[in-house]
């Protein structure tokens, strides 16, 4: 990986959220990684036995990794070791994403939500 300079003139970032970066410069690694349990209910009620990851698979389970099986070679030639950006705006970054002016070796980022909406029969009286 070739170092550069990042140089930004402006950046507005309204919003960073769950494991996630904005990162100006380089990087050998970034890893994100959040696991989310989110529960909604027309009722305030909580359950005390909720929360406990364990209880689901999709936590736990190992996630696939792309076999590379080619030879792949590659060259580059940068004519300005710099990298410049005049201004960037961003609404928000969430749920282990990345926002980078750099180089970076490897990028693994994860996210794994559980959503559960919880809402009362048609029958129910509100």
């Amino acid at each position: 990986m070739q170092n550069r300079l990042s140089i930004v003139d402006k950046a507005y970032v309204n919003s960073v959220g769950i494991s996630s970066i904005f990162q100006i410069g380089d990087s050998i690694d970034i890893v994100p990684l959040v696991k989310v349990y989110a529960v909604q209910r027309e009722e305030e009620i909580f359950y005390d036995n909720e929360g406990d990851l364990r209880q689901y698979s999709i936590y736990e389970e190992q996630l696939p990794k792309p076999l590379i099986t080619e030879n792949i070679q590659t060259e580059f030639y940068h004519e300005n070791p710099t990298i410049r950006v005049g201004a960037v705006k961003v609404i928000a970054i969430s749920s282990s994403a990345v926002v980078q002016f750099g180089s970076t070796n490897t990028i693994s980022a994860e996210a794994r939500v559980k959503h559960i909406r919880h809402l009362r029969s048609r029958s129910e009286p509100s």
